[in-house]
């Protein structure tokens, strides 16, 4: 978003319950730990050993989570108060998770319902909530008071509503200058990403104990994978030294080098490594960028398509066609209505069996009830591999 069938039988499957570190080669990963492959529909009583388990539906191209191979399959959430799901914004009586659970339920059981698998929420896309803390002169402190609290409620309802979270941490959104708004102070993410001091406390203040709290929570089997920073191709100006096009900044942005952005987006992934099993990926706006971030130490691309994406680089081509072929690709955010002219059911089925990992469409909280009709119907015309 700019500011804007073939039914694998494995009699088993040694699938995995975590990221394979480093290793994009088919090589063999290494054994599923203990705390992720907890609690939940997705666990079994050997994956917590690291023994092999019974995956009777795999599909082949999808991402490994809980000893079961999928389709990613979902939608972006992607939040319900955009930077105040987690920490709430008091100023404007937008409350977290935690403190208004309810609401949060029934809008979760309903992407249940409508055959979501995976949900994309947003965590911090700026700082105008409460998720995180800073002092009167701008300086990060930490986490807010209710941030870890609005985590944990937000993975006890995954746990209800049996959905896998992929919580995104940053977006393009927080390159705004530092601004007031509407009696509400929203500090700048750039001067994180270009100083290596305030870089470095945002990783160990900010990054490092979310990520520390879901894996020590009883419900951590339901973060099935992180996404570090949405589109922050937004947010860069010049060009990488991986020979993708020149970026393409938004103007009332403030920019940083194709260097600034790499560096920031491999701290953030070594952190989340270093808390987590679960994969990391970057949301790219773009396959236009296919080469930004491969280097940084993500586990599986994740590329966003619109119609000015399409008319350049086609859905129906494979990962193989984009250069991608190295690692799992999802297909992050997409239009639950027709991509240009070609209708939804269209396109995913396209992905489904030309070798992508997973779809996650935008968004629940524009959808009327004809788009989710969409999403639930291939849902329903692929039952098992599109659930985890």
């Amino acid at each position: 978003m700019r500011s804007m069938h073939l039914l694998l039988a494995v009699p088993l499957c040694a699938c995995i319950s975590q990221r394979t570190t480093g290793d994009h080669d088919g090589g063999a990963p290494p054994a599923a730990s203990s705390s992720a492959a907890s609690s939940g529909p997705g666990s079994s009583s050997s994956a917590a050993d690291g023994g092999a388990c019974a995956d009777t539906c795999a599909h082949p191209a999808g991402m490994a989570w809980q000893c079961k191979q999928r389709f990613m399959y979902g939608v972006n959430y992607a939040w319900h108060h955009f930077a105040g799901d987690f920490g709430g914004i008091p100023e404007w009586d937008q409350l977290g998770v935690a403190a208004d659970p309810d609401t949060f339920s029934a809008e979760l059981a309903d992407m249940r319902a409508h055959g979501v698998s995976v949900v994309r929420w947003w965590l911090f896309p700026d700082f105008r909530g409460k998720g995180v803390a800073f002092d009167a002169n701008d300086n990060l402190v930490g986490l807010g008071a209710t941030t870890l609290a609005d985590l944990e409620a937000a993975l006890q309802l995954a746990e209800l509503h049996d959905l896998y979270l992929m919580p995104c941490l940053f977006s393009f959104d927080g390159f705004r200058a530092t601004r007031d708004d509407s009696g509400v102070h929203i500090p700048g993410l750039q001067r994180f990403v270009v100083d290596d001091t305030r870089r470095a406390a945002l990783m160990s203040s900010v990054v490092a104990p979310v990520t520390r709290a879901v894996a020590q929570s009883a419900h951590a089997a339901r973060v099935m994978a992180w996404d570090v920073i949405n589109e922050p191709e937004w947010a860069v100006s010049g060009t990488n030294s991986h020979g993708d096009p020149p970026f393409d900044p938004n103007a009332d942005l403030q920019v940083v080098t194709p260097a600034q952005m790499e560096r920031f987006i491999t701290d953030a992934v070594a952190t989340l490594h270093a808390e987590s099993t679960a994969p990391v990926t970057v949301g790219s706006a773009a396959v236009k960028w296919a080469n930004a971030w491969k280097n940084t130490g993500i586990d599986f691309y994740q590329f966003h398509t619109y119609a000015w994406v399409d008319a350049w680089w086609p859905y129906a081509q494979s990962p193989a066609d984009n250069g991608v072929a190295d690692r799992p690709v999802v297909m992050g955010e997409f239009p639950m209505g027709d991509l240009g002219t070609t209708p939804y059911a269209t396109v995913v089925e396209s992905w489904f069996t030309n070798g992508y990992a997973g779809a996650l469409s935008w968004q629940y909280n524009e959808a009327d009830a004809t788009a989710l009709a969409r999403v639930q119907a291939f849902a329903d015309a692929h039952p098992c591999q599109t659930r985890y």
